[in-house]
């Protein structure tokens, strides 16, 4: 490229062609000028000349810089507010290009982008307006903008169309709507659809064709509508199942469209006729995937798919319609069939009411002498039922109140034995000599066994009995004494947990120990023989348990200020420490308790005299085992006559039981479930499982328990907490120093067996 020719490229304006040869003038003078007042010729002519030239050149240059500056920053501004306006969507500002330099180039490129923005933007808005025949040209092949915009308005001309086509399909099926519920005659009806159908379609000829299966042996396809060139065929036409184009579209279920037949090919196997269409286009009319019918349509023009689809979904319309048709048609041959009946039947109504009414006057004096009948069985069951019941509640009422009676006597008696007042003296001093036997390292090993008996035996089980986990440190003991003893009859007994009572002589060759192998056995036998849970002597001065038949964690403790003080084993020593009456005896009522792993307990106390002298307190641990044996008669309630649901229990003033439910006994599983249902807590049914026992677990909040207690005798049908009719025959028991009541009780169900059997077997 020459020198000439890339100058002129650089299309600059003559002010900067001025101003690029004005510049290096200046320069170049001043450049003299200092060389001369270097060498020392300012002062002659030519220095002044060439110092005054350069001032004036400087003094000039500025003033026309400031003059082309000012006018391109105009220029500039000017073109900033047109693309201000431009990104502010006002395309109606154009700019005015002055010469041929970058400037203009750029007003140039503004203006361009502004008219092809008006463009885009008029393009837009006939394309708003519905018009998808809008014209809009792209600058080129880069021009995105624009060739967006022509594919904007392609595929809202296709979308268009598509809602046209749809918008055709909605108003045709509309209108077939209306057709086919107008209408009560087949023949009417296919005719009318298929006139409508080929109108719509502008298709030449059609033909509807439905299945009939009472003509002959073998289902056929029947024309029930023909319409041709504007006007009706009346043709009487059949075809086989399988038969031509008809029957192989009836048997294939599938829509069938041909285009560009052969001359004769309609005339062969076409159900239309002599006409010669192009396009055949037979649709299977389906009510789910069941044909019963067909379709057939004939058109010199193709069939475009939408109309296809139309005729498709029309033809599920027509076939739930046909159906619909031949139900009704079906139902009115019935109702007519069904009022010939009537009217057959009507001839004999009135003699049948006349005996239905004499017959029905009868039935009913019938059914209430029956019903009377059965209701006074009913009651006298009732009554044989409940002087049953009460004969059983008032014999385990003797039979319990006579039990009581007994331990009162029998522990009182036993306070009187020599033995027994022996047995009290000797035990007691022993006991406080035990510990000065023992030193203090002996003492902590003790204390450790002890300890971990309670740890590995004593707490586990009873965790296993409550909801609140308990720890060894708050049962251990600190008396030395209870520590001690523990250690030699409890945790370093060789007997498992519940048979420590068979260690009669520990061998410490103490005093304690001779005395307990001398006095054990004879204690151990009468407990077993009476059935009693436990027999203790407690000092009446200090409230030690001095001794113990069982040997639970109780054992050596004080009754009076240990551990166990606030039980009501505790309560019931103290009573009978504080009483003066030498016959004073006093039973109290059962209580969960900790020794005994938080079973249920019940304690009778009476003091033990020598002579004037109080010397011990005898307390028997009530026997549960024999309670329950009286009250179930030893498990046989059949025996008893209390059949497969009765059973006697016991209610105390808390309406808590007192005795082992029969159920539990028999079928732990559905017991459990039945009380589940109820609404009793999981936790307090796990307890019921575990322990075993019902007694201070459930409730029996009843009235008759609640008539009972107030101390009535009496019966009652009431509904239990499991939703179950019960016959209750209660009284209260008349045991000193407790508030019971007692009541047998049977299902009703199972009470009225015998007389429901009778009446459905009657009915």
């Amino acid at each position: 490229m020459t020198l000439y020719s890339f100058i002129r490229n650089l299309k600059l304006s003559p002010q900067l062609w001025f101003a690029l040869v004005l510049f290096p003038t200046f320069l170049l003078l001043t450049w003299f000028g200092l060389i001369s007042y270097k060498e020392g010729t300012l002062i002659t002519e030519h220095g002044n000349w060439l110092m005054l030239t350069s001032i004036l050149c400087l003094i000039f240059y500025i003033g026309i810089a400031a003059f082309y500056i000012k006018k391109i920053t105009n220029r500039l501004s000017n073109t900033k507010k047109a693309i201000q306006a431009l990104s502010a969507g006002d395309f109606n500002q154009t700019l005015q290009p002055a010469g041929n330099n970058e400037l203009a180039d750029i007003e140039i490129a503004v203006n361009t982008i502004a008219n092809q923005l008006a463009q885009a933007s008029h393009f837009t808005e006939n394309i708003g307006n519905g018009n998808s025949d809008a014209v809009f040209t792209p600058v080129g092949q880069s021009d995105i903008l624009g060739h967006s915009l022509l594919k904007m308005r392609d595929n809202l001309a296709s979308m268009k169309r598509e809602e046209l086509k749809r918008n055709w399909a909605t108003e045709g099926l509309a209108k077939f709507v209306e057709i086919l519920r107008m209408h009560e005659n087949i023949k009417d009806l296919s005719n009318e659809i298929v006139k409508n159908l080929v109108q719509t379609l502008n298709a030449t000829q059609g033909a509807l064709f439905l299945l009939n299966t009472e003509k002959s042996q073998e289902p056929i396809l029947e024309m029930t509508g023909c319409y041709a060139y504007k006007r009706t065929k009346h043709l009487t036409h059949e075809i086989a199942v399988g038969q031509g184009l008809v029957g192989q579209t009836y048997l294939e279920k599938e829509t069938l469209y041909l285009k560009e037949i052969p001359e004769d090919f309609v005339r062969i196997t076409s159900g239309l006729g002599d006409a010669n269409p192009r396009n055949i286009l037979l649709v299977p009319l389906k009510v789910n995937n069941d044909t019963i019918g067909i379709v057939e349509l004939a058109s010199f023009y193709e069939f475009e798919k939408h109309e296809i689809a139309f005729v498709e979904k029309l033809g599920e319309n027509i076939a739930h319609t046909v159906i619909a048709f031949r139900i009704n048609q079906h139902t009115k041959a019935l109702l007519k069939e069904s009022q010939e009946q009537a009217e057959r039947m009507q001839s004999q109504e009135e003699e049948l009411r006349q005996n239905q009414e004499e017959l029905q006057a009868t039935q009913e004096e019938i059914s209430r002498r029956y019903n009377s009948l059965f209701q006074q069985l009913h009651e006298l069951n009732y009554q044989s039922r409940f002087e049953q019941l009460r004969s059983i509640t008032s014999t385990k009422k003797r039979n319990i109140e006579y039990y009581f009676d007994i331990i009162r006597s029998q522990i009182q008696t036993f306070a009187e034995n020599k033995m027994l007042i022996s047995a009290v003296k000797e035990f007691k001093s022993a006991f406080y000599d035990i510990q000065k036997t023992v030193s203090d390292a002996e003492l902590e090993q003790m204390k450790r066994s002890v300890k971990g008996y309670y740890i590995d035996e004593f707490i586990p089980r009873l965790n296993d009995n409550t909801s609140q986990q308990a720890f060894a440190d708050e049962y251990l003991p600190d008396q030395k004494t209870a520590l001690i003893l523990q250690y030699h009859y409890i945790s370093n007994n060789i007997h498992p947990t519940g048979q420590k009572s068979l260690l009669d002589n520990v061998g410490d060759n103490s005093e304690y120990s001779r005395i307990h192998a001398h006095y054990h056995p004879v204690m151990r036998s009468f407990l077993e023989k009476f059935g009693y849970y436990d027999i203790f002597l407690i000092d009446p001065e200090t409230g030690d348990m001095l001794y113990s038949v069982f040997k639970e964690v109780d054992f050596a403790t004080s009754l009076t200020t240990g551990l166990y003080h606030t039980t009501n084993f505790g309560t019931v020593v103290k009573e009978a420490v504080q009483s003066t009456d030498r016959n004073f005896v006093k039973l109290i009522d059962f209580e969960p308790y900790d020794p005994s792993y938080k079973a249920p307990a019940s304690f009778i106390a009476c003091p033990v005299y020598d002579n004037d002298q109080k010397v011990g307190i005898l307390v028997f641990q009530m026997p549960i085992n024999k309670i329950n044996q009286i009250l179930t008669g030893d498990n046989k309630w059949r025996e008893d006559g209390l059949g497969d649901s009765g059973e006697t229990f016991i209610v105390g003033s808390d309406y808590k039981l007192r005795s082992i439910v029969r159920e539990l006994i028999e079928n732990e599983a559905e017991h459990l479930a039945s009380l589940r249902k109820a609404g009793y807590s999981d936790t307090l049914i796990r307890q019921i499982q575990k322990s075993n026992t019902s007694i201070l677990l459930e409730e029996m909040k009843l009235d008759s328990v609640t008539q009972a207690l107030q101390g009535k005798t009496g019966t009652q049908i009431e509904t239990n907490l499991q939703h179950e009719k019960m016959l209750n025959a209660y009284a209260p028991l008349e045991i000193l120093d407790v508030n019971w009541m007692i009541m047998s009780t049977m299902k009703e169900e199972e009470a009225s067996m015998r007389i429901n059997r009778l009446k459905e077997n009657n009915i």
